[in-house]
């Protein structure tokens, strides 16, 4: 099991975790929006759109945590 599926069962109901395949071209648009071209990028984003975090690589499950509870608060 992946960190990001564990942690997506962790805070099921507090944070949407999205997944954007980058050979999809139905995911044109998000990939626009957001400037993402590569695998694994990450992004924090929170209700009105705006990214709060962004990693571009593969990411500790300790930082991501830490991330997603601030994000919390």
């Amino acid at each position: 099991m992946s960190i990001v599926n564990g942690l997506e069962k962790i805070y099921a109901g507090r944070i949407d975790f999205v997944r954007a395949n980058i050979h999809d071209p139905q995911n044109q648009p998000l990939m626009k929006a957001y400037g993402f071209s590569a695998t694994p990028e990450f992004y924090l984003v929170n209700r009105q759109g705006k990214i709060i975090a962004f990693w571009n690589d593969v990411i500790p499950e300790a930082e991501l945590r830490q991330a997603l509870d601030a994000a919390l608060q």
